[in-house]
Parts: structure tokens; C-alpha cells; sequence
């Protein structure tokens, strides 16, 4: 079996050969290549990068190159009524690779880095990706913005006090709530013990009526006796829902155990992981469904997009998986088994990976649905400190900066008032269920205690 190290040392020479080769960058490597035949005709090894599939003859110095994101159409073809190719379509070419031994297998990878562009996300970088996309052109333009601009910090201050003030409010109303709980229960034990006495003032009028109630008493047993309970006060003390994110669906190639790959989809939930099939039905030739507390290590592999998930004791075998946002499948879990178990897996990074950050929600991002899109991510939270103020004086740095974290901390205020409100709307609920409940049960006893007042005039 080869090691860690010995993979990452052969990618690294096929990886060099193919930016020597098409003078790519250094950011481009190679995860997978097979051996085939450029136009069904040349032979040679296809390889695939996040951004090229290359074509290297095996005799002589044939070539060819593909960016992905000038792929127009791709499809799976045949040669001879064997259907081992896959023709690419761009706006310039058609080209065919034929003669594949696993053409399933390298078409789902091509197919899956096409419409799934990989990126990997440096907070620390956001600053020179927007530099080099010219957001600002011209330093006139970046003064004329810094003299114009004003951080009203106080406004967000002012928001941030009132958000603060309603939370203690509702923290405040959850508590009276809970005292209110514990009389109503009190309410309900002493309407308990009141049928209780009257169970016992009907069985005692029943001997006093007549020789056969008296008689019947006699040999009959005497269930009210102790029935009469002390108030044991319950725990009413009311906990603030936790917040519940919706389940996150990414784009994957899972690895089979043959080493093919089919494309599916990993489903995070709060708890919980789901592998689903193309058609996002969980699958059922195995283990679908993974707790976070069984996960033990996520598995970076030295193969580029590829990773591993082990669990704890070899409960379940490995789950391989191949995919363009590692990055956001390893932050998802490790953000969402912290939130509920505090402990998330061990991410281990092999030999020749180069490490992303992971368990930082500022760097959530949304996957695009492909490289069609004008954008490969859209994030749904700040990117941190932009271009827009780059050339800002620190001044206005310092107050953008605290204006943001006043934004974040009113985020989460809001959201706690939204459990805070739904936990008080549940209680008031269970409480009126609660009174509803005694009024008949007050409701009841006045009638018996009508009854048993009619039943001694009688016998006066």
C-alpha cells in the first residue's frame, strides 16, 4: 500500500511535468489522470487540474489543453460502438479522448470540477483578490471615496443597546413565566387533592346512607385512603431554544470501494451527516447516515479534493469522497458538532496538502451552480476588511472594523430573541392547555360538591 508521502511525491512530479509543460501556475495541480487517445487516434495520459484537463502524448510531443470554463458541452461518446470516450465542445473546438479504461469514472470528475469550480477560501487574502479584480481604478477615485466616506458607528451602538435591552426583557419574561408555571402547578395539585377528599366524603355518606352502603364498605377496600399527595414543586425552569440551521447540501463524488467515483451529495445537518445520490435520495447500498459524536478524523488527502471521514472504533468503514469545496464540507461539520457537542473531529492534513483554514463561520460560503456563473462563491457573511477601505485612514478602518462586530453581535441578539419569542409563545401554549385542564377539573368538583351537599340535607 502506498504511503502518504510516496503519493504526494508522484503527484508532485506529475503535477511539475504539467505546468512545465502548459506553463500553468503554481496553484494548479493534478488530481487525477488516465491513459486514452487524444481524438481517438494519439495516445497519451489525460490530466486533470482544478482548471485544465491536458493531454500529453506518449510518443512525440502532442499536446492539448482545455480550460474548463471554456467548456461549452460535454458528453460521454464511443469509439468503434465501444463507449469509452468523452467528447468537449468550446466555442473554437471539438475534441474527442477516446480508448479510456475507466471513461465513467473520469467523466464524473471532469463533470464534477466543470460545473463545481474549486476554490479555497484565505480570509487573509480577500484583500489582494479584490485589488487585482480592479474594484477601484485610480488613486483620485480611492481619495475622493476616503474623503467622502463617514462610519456612523452610533447608530449601530444605538442598535445594538436596544437588541440588548429586548433580550434581558424576554430573559426577564421567561423567568416570571417560570414562577407563574410552578403556582399554576400548585393550583393543579391542590384541585387534585380536593377530588381526593371528595373521593373519600362519597365513600363515608355511602355508609351513613344505608345499612348496605355501610356493609359494602365494610368488605370492600378502602382505595381513597392515601390518596391525598404533598405538592412536589416540578422543574419549570424554561431553556431558550437552541438555534436550528437549515441542513447544507454539497456537490460530491463519492468514492467507491474499487476506487470509482459517483456523483452524490453530502447533506449537513445539526447532528447529523447524509450521503445522498445524485437524485438527493440517501443512499441505500450502505451506512447513509453518520452522527458527528461517531466521526472520529477528517482525512485530507494528499490526492487534491479529496478527503477521508473515519470513525471511532472502525464502527463504520471509511467514507471516501471526493469534492471542489473540501474547505466547506470540513468547516460545515466541524462548526456544527462543536455547536452541539463541543468536541468536533480531528482534521488531519496529509503530507504535500497544502492546510485551509476550517471552523471559522466567517468563512462560510454558498457554492455557485457552476463556472457559468459570474461569480465562483457567493458568501453569506462579510468578507472582513475589503479594497473599498483599504487606503482608508485607520480611523475609519477602526470604526468600519467596530461597526462590524456591533452588526455580528445584533445578529446574534436577533436570533436569540427569535428563540427567546417562540420558547415564551410554546410556554403560554402549555399553559393555557394547563388552565384549561383545571377549569374543568374545578368546574367537576363544584358539581360533586353540589351533589354531596343535596345528599346530607337528606339524611338531616
Amino acid at each position: 500500500m502506498t504511503s502518504p508521502v510516496d503519493k504526494a511525491n508522484h503527484l508532485k512530479v506529475k503535477s511539475e511535468l504539467v505546468r512545465r509543460t502548459f506553463n500553468y501556475p503554481e496553484t494548479e495541480n493534478v488530481i487525477q489522470d488516465y491513459s486514452c487517445a487524444l481524438n481517438k487516434v494519439t495516445l497519451g495520459k489525460l490530466y486533470i487540474t482544478e482548471n485544465f484537463i491536458s493531454f500529453i502524448a506518449s510518443i512525440g510531443s502532442t499536446t492539448e489543453t482545455i480550460p474548463l470554463r471554456k467548456i461549452l458541452e460535454m458528453k460521454k461518446d464511443s469509439t468503434l460502438f465501444v463507449n469509452n470516450a468523452i467528447t468537449f465542445k468550446t466555442a473554437e473546438q471539438l475534441v474527442s479522448f477516446g480508448t479510456f479504461s475507466h471513461r465513467d469514472e473520469a467523466y464524473s470528475l471532469i463533470y464534477h470540477l466543470w460545473k463545481c469550480p474549486p476554490f479555497i477560501y484565505n480570509p487573509n487574502s480577500v484583500d489582494k483578490e479584490l485589488d487585482e479584480k480592479n474594484l477601484f481604478r485610480g488613486a483620485n477615485q480611492q481619495k475622493q471615496k476616503q474623503l467622502s466616506t463617514r462610519v456612523d458607528t452610533q447608530s449601530t451602538k444605538l442598535a445594538l443597546k436596544l437588541a440588548t435591552e429586548t433580550k434581558e426583557t424576554g430573559i426577564a419574561t421567561l423567568n416570571e413565566l417560570s414562577l407563574q408555571a410552578e403556582m399554576i402547578d400548585n393550583i393543579e395539585a391542590k384541585m387534585d387533592n380536593i377530588h381526593s377528599n371528595l373521593d373519600r366524603s362519597d365513600r363515608l355518606l355511602k355508609g351513613i346512607e344505608s345499612v348496605g352502603g355501610a356493609i359494602s364498605n365494610h368488605f370492600s377496600k378502602d382505595n381513597t385512603q392515601g390518596q391525598r399527595k404533598e405538592f412536589a414543586p416540578l422543574d419549570r425552569s424554561l431553556q431558550i431554544r437552541p438555534k436550528d440551521e437549515p441542513p447544507t447540501e454539497i456537490d460530491i463524488l463519492e468514492k467507491l470501494s474499487n476506487d470509482s467515483l459517483i456523483p452524490g451529495f453530502i447533506q449537513i445537518h445539526n447532528d447529523r451527516f447524509i450521503i445522498l445520490d445524485a437524485n438527493k435520495k440517501p443512499r441505500t447500498e450502505i451506512v447513509s447516515t453518520y452522527t458527528f459524536d461517531s466521526a472520529e478524523y477528517l482525512v485530507i488527502r494528499a490526492r487534491p479534493q479529496h478527503m477521508d471521514i473515519r470513525f471511532f472504533n472502525n464502527k463504520y468503514p471509511r467514507f471516501r469522497m471526493a469534492s471542489s469545496y473540501i474547505q466547506n464540507i470540513v468547516n460545515e461539520i466541524v462548526l456544527r458538532s462543536n455547536g452541539k457537542y463541543g468536541k468536533a473531529p480531528q482534521v488531519i492534513f496529509e503530507p504535500g496538502i497544502k492546510e485551509f483554514v476550517y471552523g471559522n463561520p466567517t468563512i462560510r460560503f454558498i457554492p455557485s451552480s457552476g463556472r457559468q456563473q459570474s461569480s465562483l462563491f457567493t458568501r453569506a457573511s462579510t468578507l472582513g476588511v475589503s479594497n473599498f477601505i483599504k487606503d482608508a485612514s485607520d480611523d475609519i478602518k477602526d470604526a468600519l472594523i467596530e461597526q462590524d462586530k456591533d452588526l455580528d453581535e445584533i445578529s446574534d441578539l436577533l436570533g436569540d430573541i427569535s428563540n427567546i419569542a417562540k420558547t415564551i409563545g410554546d410556554e403560554a401554549e402549555r399553559s393555557s392547555s394547563q388552565l384549561d385542564r383545571i377549569t374543568v377539573k374545578v368546574d367537576h368538583a363544584n358539581d360533586r360538591l353540589q351533589t354531596s351537599n343535596k345528599r346530607i340535607q337528606k339524611m338531616l
